[in-house]
């Protein structure tokens, strides 16, 4: 039933939400035929995932010889194999190690998140997370046995590339942007404008491959470069061009009159760009810079392709055994789920910094 609402000597109608969707979906007879249509697709997939996933899926502390009757997923699959799509080829009684430094990583995340974490603190926090997880992983430290670098694995391997990538390729973006931005020094400028096209103009495995076969050539004889830390530099070149153009995105909308108020403070260029100018287009490019790094975090898995074994690779390492063969929907589904989970986790935090910043 419509309620009216009594605004001085005007009664405005106050139309139920049934309404406005019956109006949405059901307005007119092409949006009728379409709503039903849709209507009909979700609920026979939906009908037909819910049957594969629960109703005829086999419960976790099932048995492999009931998955090979089941018409449904074989959840005792991820029960068997969740450590190797995990932790990779880590040594077995070891794991601990790749587990406890996954978590500091995420934690480390989690705070830098919190606001009044957000000032000089931050940065002595990520070195020590940068040292504590070398230490854990890599061991050959009193109590911590060695472990070779080309064992580590599935989703620290993940984390580290994603996670250290964004943390050098976005103060580099900003250089870049501001390089770009300006017209006093026309050779740095010229630089920026050659590094941002450049990148953004070849493939992402490109520069992957570049990374990992062309940076080492470049490197003294004495020097050798480990495939991971090639791998990280690659990221940080590539995804600092995108960091850049959105950053000048924001630079360009600052009116020219915020310029032209620093200059009459007497304020340097360094005061003025950090305290004035900067603070401004990050705020204005905050949607842009989000979406840098949700497409940054998930394009970290294409390093499967030059033979990093990050969580994409060990899911499919897990149903490698002759055993569990058929079961690599599920393997792809839990790393989907992990995906999924963390994107979310971040375009909410994304639209909350969004309303707070607005």
């Amino acid at each position: 039933m419509e309620q009216t609402l009594r605004t001085g000597n005007v009664t405005a109608p106050t139309i139920s939400p049934v309404t406005i969707w019956r109006k949405r979906l059901f307005g007119t007879v092409r949006d009728s035929v379409l709503t039903l249509i849709l209507m009909a697709v979700i609920i026979a997939f939906g009908r037909v995932a819910v049957d594969w996933l629960f109703l005829d899926a086999v419960t976790p502390w099932g048995d492999r010889a009931t998955c090979a009757e089941a018409a449904g997923a074989c959840w005792p699959f991820l029960v068997e194999k969740h450590r190797l799509i995990l932790f990779g080829t880590y040594p077995w009684e070891h794991q601990w190690r790749p587990l406890v430094a996954s978590l500091l990583l995420i934690a480390g995340v989690v705070v830098s998140m919190v606001p009044r974490w957000q000032d000089k603190r931050l940065a002595w926090l990520w070195i020590c997370l940068a040292v504590g997880f070398t230490v854990l992983m890599r061991g050959g430290v009193p109590g911590l046995e060695y472990v070779q670098p080309e064992r580590w694995n599935g989703l620290p391997v993940l984390l580290m590339l994603a996670i250290f990538g964004l943390v050098f390729a976005f103060p580099l973006g900003i250089a870049l942007a501001l390089a770009r931005h300006q017209d006093q020094l026309p050779a740095i400028r010229a630089i920026a404008v050659l590094w941002i096209e450049l990148v953004r103009g070849v493939p992402m495995i490109m520069v992957l491959f570049l990374g990992l076969f062309v940076l080492p050539l470049m490197m003294p004889d004495d020097i050798t470069l480990n495939p991971l830390i090639t791998t990280m530099i690659a990221l940080v070149i590539f995804h600092s061009a995108y960091f850049a153009e959105s950053v000048r995105g924001g630079l360009q909308t600052v009116p020219s009159g915020q310029y032209e108020a620093a200059d009459s403070q007497g304020l340097t260029w360094l005061q003025k760009t950090r305290l004035i100018i900067l603070p401004q287009a990050l705020k204005i490019a905050m949607p842009g810079i989000l979406n840098t790094v949700l497409g940054a975090y998930k394009d970290t898995s294409l390093v499967v392709i030059i033979g990093i074994h990050d969580i994409m690779a060990t899911a499919k390492m897990s149903f490698s055994d002759p055993v569990w063969q058929r079961y690599g929907l599920e393997a792809y589904l839990f790393v989907g789920a992990w995906f999924l989970a963390t994107c979310w986790c971040l375009s909410s935090y994304s639209r909350w910094l969004e309303r707070r910043t607005s």
